[in-house]
């Protein structure tokens, strides 16, 4: 393997954005254990309630505060992260006003999807207060079924705008393998990353027949296509090995546990404070607090499991182009582009890593024999 390190500039970028993921769990807990043991998710709720008393109504109002309340707190961290830090390294293209303007639309985007998610387990709450964790997991992954649909041609034209592969050796390259691995492709597109960043990317969406490979321009442009195949042929054994059903279905148990553990802390909780009821908003807190223990606990599993998909992605990509070389140096110039960690230590990986590290990605390429 060639001598290749984490660079300064390297270090300096993720030991920050590290600090900043911290100090952002700390002020949403720090607000969240406010919000309830002060009082003050009860005095939200009444105002929602002098907005308008119907059941559904307070629930959606009371969210849009909250949700208004957490945008405001992290603002300043997400402008140094999001902005001011990927400008002083040199990686974004964008301007403030641009960089704000995606600010607002992500977290309408999230909004949007977080109220429809609330109305629906206060719903399940306040019918079924023994059995609401199910009906939540059921609605939960009827929702990502949806998003997933939808993800190619509603959300992702929010922010980029999609344009068809110029190069013809290149479209003739991927087709060649969907076709080689009897896998129906419906679009070859690119996306314009550029106008955000400098950083590479590409991803295969879409369900059935509507496949579509996207790939960014900034990969396109800087990439051979070779090392692109090689991302492509990586992407595609995801599809191969059924990774995003397997996901799913991991995700939807870890949802349904979570779900489960949020039900034994409202009950405790409705019996140790002298609440009302379950279904009661303002005890929204403690549902957000409750999943981020539990989300925090299963992290280093969730991504111990999505590594071991990646890597066996890697292998299918190895197996189908033959050509250690391409992946290798594809690894390599996207960590640089990116300004990934090449090494960046065990209890970094376990909780931060969802893939393997660029150095054990090199160094089982290497190693690997093809078949």
């Amino acid at each position: 393997m060639e001598n290749i390190k984490d660079s300064k500039a390297s270090r300096k970028y993720h030991g920050i954005k590290k600090w900043v993921f911290f100090v952002g769990l700390f002020l949403d807990i720090a607000f969240l254990l406010i919000l309830f043991f002060s009082g003050i998710t009860f005095a939200i709720k009444d105002i929602a309630v002098n907005v308008h008393p119907n059941f559904f109504a307070v629930n959606g109002i009371y969210f849009v505060l909250i949700s208004i309340f957490m945008y405001v707190i992290h603002f300043p961290l997400s402008l140094f992260e999001g902005f001011y830090w990927e400008h002083k390294f040199e990686l974004s293209n964008q301007t403030f006003v641009q960089w704000f303007a995606d600010s607002l639309k992500k977290n309408a985007l999230g909004m949007a999807v977080g109220i429809i998610l609330i109305e629906a387990i206060y719903a399940f709450l306040k019918i079924s207060p023994n059995s609401w964790w199910v009906w939540a997991t059921c609605f939960w992954l009827f929702i990502s079924f949806v998003l997933a649909k939808i993800v190619p041609n509603v959300i992702v034209p929010m922010f980029f705008k999609y344009s068809p592969i110029e190069d013809e050796g290149l479209k003739a390259r991927i087709k060649g393998l969907f076709e080689s691995c009897k896998v129906a492709v419906k679009d070859i597109s690119t996306i314009d990353l550029s106008t955000k960043t400098k950083k590479a990317n590409a991803f295969l969406c879409g369900v059935g027949k509507q496949k579509r490979v996207v790939l960014s321009d900034t990969l396109v442009a800087n990439f051979s296509n070779a090392q692109i195949g090689s991302v492509v042929a990586h992407e595609l054994g995801h599809h191969k090995h059924n990774d995003i059903i397997r996901l799913l279905i991991v995700n939807t148990l870890a949802t349904s546990v979570g779900f489960f553990l949020v039900k034994e802390s409202l009950s405790f909780a409705i019996v140790r404070y002298r609440l009302r009821s379950i279904d009661d908003i303002a005890l929204f807190p403690l549902i957000v607090l409750a999943l981020m223990v539990f989300g925090f606990i299963i992290t280093p599993l969730m991504n111990l499991y999505s590594r071991k998909i990646e890597r066996a992605a890697d292998k299918f990509c190895l197996d189908q182009t033959k050509d250690k070389h391409s992946f290798i140096s594809m690894m390599q110039k996207l960590g640089e582009m990116n300004l990934a960690e090449f090494d960046p230590g065990f209890f970094t990986e376990m909780f931060f890593y969802d893939h393997p590290t660029l150095k054990k990605r090199i160094e089982f390429a290497e190693k690997y024999k093809i078949s």
